[in-house]
């Protein structure tokens, strides 16, 4: 037969029980939306770098943007005019990537003025998700330093890429110093390089 008035005691364990679970519940569904969602779990080594980003991304550039070419083909009319306080600038077709047979490749500049904050962007597409995967793999391999953050680029919910953000060789990098973040969206592979504080807010704010 049950109790129908449990002791003290009994009550007390019952309360820290509950609250267990809420605590494991609680911890559970944090790092269900750490992993989650792009961007939420990053390692980040110094918040002051984070401030900056933040501010880079939510000002409004103060330098004109530069008009795109004529014939600019679908994915050069894709990028943006600007990334936050970054205004894009000369695109020019290059070939850095020619050893991976891409359809296209260029190199863009975006900038706020300060030479010293400029984001440096290149990117080519390939005919098919497989190959710009196997490029993507390469240059990450080629990186050297010390990785800031990483994981899957999705859109619409759905997983179309990776990414990952690199310092020189710092574990502390502060605003200055020299990053990479290269990702894979489909068919396409961006590498953006830059000081640590330009590029950590760009390619988050970037739309492709």
């Amino acid at each position: 037969m049950s109790e129908l008035n449990p002791t003290p005691d009994k009550r007390a364990r019952k309360k820290r029980n509950i609250v267990v679970i809420v605590a494991v519940i609680l911890l559970v569904l944090a790092l269900v939306s750490a992993f989650g969602w792009p961007g939420w779990a990053l390692r980040r080594t110094d918040t002051t770098t984070d401030t900056t980003s933040q501010q880079l991304v939510s000002a409004s550039p103060t330098v004109s943007a530069s008009a795109l070419p004529s014939d600019a083909s679908s994915l050069v009319s894709s990028l943006p005019k600007s990334v936050g306080a970054f205004a894009r600038q000369d695109v020019t077709a290059t070939q850095n990537w020619a050893s991976a047979d891409p359809i296209e490749e260029y190199t863009v500049t975006y900038s706020n003025g300060d030479s010293s904050q400029d984001v440096t962007l290149v990117f080519a597409q390939w005919s098919s998700a497989d190959d710009a995967t196997q490029e993507y793999g390469l240059l990450k391999d080629s990186l050297n330093g010390m990785a800031q953050a990483h994981g899957n680029v999705k859109v619409d919910g759905e997983t179309t890429g990776q990414y990952i953000v690199m310092t020189d060789g710092d574990t502390n990098p502060t605003d200055g110093t020299a990053s990479t973040a290269l990702w894979r969206n489909d068919t396409v592979v961006f590498m953006a390089t830059g000081a640590y504080a330009s590029v950590n807010g760009f390619y988050s704010a970037f739309p492709m």
